[in-house]
């Protein structure tokens, strides 16, 4: 029911209040604009300021919160008012976001309305918005990538000239490439019946194949094609097997080979590493290598890169004998080889 014209004016003479042209609802004078119907009531510095309640006005649900969460504070009551559901909460910041535009008149709502509501709706939601920007989820998908990818024991791997993947040696020993009998400097041509064409491919491969898989593998060395099956381990298995050799109770090979230059062969269809400083009084001088050998196998197995040559020294047990071969000019010398530890 609206307020009869004579009581109306008697109160906002004694309130000091203003009545509404359009609703008829009791403003303070200041305001500029009717918070009920949002017509134009003047110039007023009002809108400015805090906000003025008028007595008998019903207590809303947020303000019965706001007075019940205050008084629990006080006493030191575990009682809390409900939380406001998301959607009136939406709806209330509509309703906020809508005053201020009719505020502004035509004007574009203030930047920093969008802001607070942002981080309104982030809190509420339990900052799911960020979800859209990947900070969870890269990290969760590189995790998941890493826990299911298979693994096969091979070290710096590149695309190959001429197709396929090549790399330096293998490790560590007993992985998955060691058992299949692969050295550095192979050139992988298939994996489990697809053709490698890069190192991209090579590794979306390994992340698709199940840990555990025997796969077939096609490789090139020295020229002449090979096959070979090769069964995938898990990155936990690899890092096992790092782990028990590095901490082997025997310790790793030494022979005081200093430098070294991966090159071609004279006269063979091969690559070998020469010998380019070896110091004297080590295991290696002392065995009878001298600078310019081309070491071309190691205990048995075929050396065609540095790396490799490297890896072979490190597994040899110190104070056993294996034979190594070489190219001093034109012979092919065969030297046993005492190993040494490394200190």
């Amino acid at each position: 029911m609206q307020p009869e014209p004579k009581q109306a004016a008697a109160a906002a003479q004694a309130e000091e209040i203003t009545i509404c042209p359009n609703c008829h609802v009791a403003m303070p004078r200041a305001l500029r604009f009717c918070r009920s119907c949002g017509f134009r009531l003047g110039e007023g510095i009002a809108e400015y300021t805090e906000t003025v309640r008028l007595p008998n006005r019903p207590t809303t649900s947020a303000q019965q919160a706001s007075t019940a969460n205050a008084a629990a504070a006080q006493t030191g009551a575990n009682t809390w008012a409900p939380i406001t559901p998301v959607q009136p909460l939406m709806g209330q910041a509509s309703a906020f976001i809508g005053s201020c535009s009719k505020k502004q008149g035509r004007k574009r709502t203030p930047w920093i309305v969008w802001v607070v509501l942002g981080i309104t709706v982030a809190s509420v939601t339990g900052g799911g918005l960020m979800s859209p920007f990947g900070l969870r989820n890269k990290a969760r998908t590189a995790a998941s990538r890493s826990a299911t990818r298979s693994y096969v024991g091979v070290n710096r791997y590149a695309a190959a000239e001429g197709g396929g993947i090549t790399f330096e040696s293998v490790t560590p020993p007993g992985s998955a490439a060691d058992k299949a009998g692969l050295i550095g400097g192979d050139i992988i041509k298939t994996f489990d019946g697809q053709t490698l064409t890069s190192t991209s491919q090579f590794e979306n491969l390994l992340a698709a194949t199940p840990i555990g898989k025997t796969v077939e593998v096609t490789y090139v060395r020295d020229g002449e094609t090979k096959t070979t099956q090769l069964t995938t381990i898990s990155k936990a298995e690899q890092d096992r097997l790092a782990s028990l050799f590095a901490s082997r109770p025997e310790g790793q090979g030494f022979l005081g080979i200093e430098e070294w230059d991966r090159v071609a062969v004279p006269g063979m269809n091969i690559y070998g590493v020469q010998l380019t400083d070896i110091s004297k009084n080590r295991p290696g001088y002392i065995a009878g290598l001298r600078e310019g050998d081309i070491v071309i196998e190691f205990n048995g197995t075929p050396i065609r890169t540095e790396r490799e040559l490297v890896e072979r020294i490190e597994r040899a047990i110190p104070d056993s004998t294996v034979k190594v071969v070489v190219i001093r000019g034109s012979e092919r010398l065969e030297i046993p080889v005492k190993i040494g530890v490394d200190d």
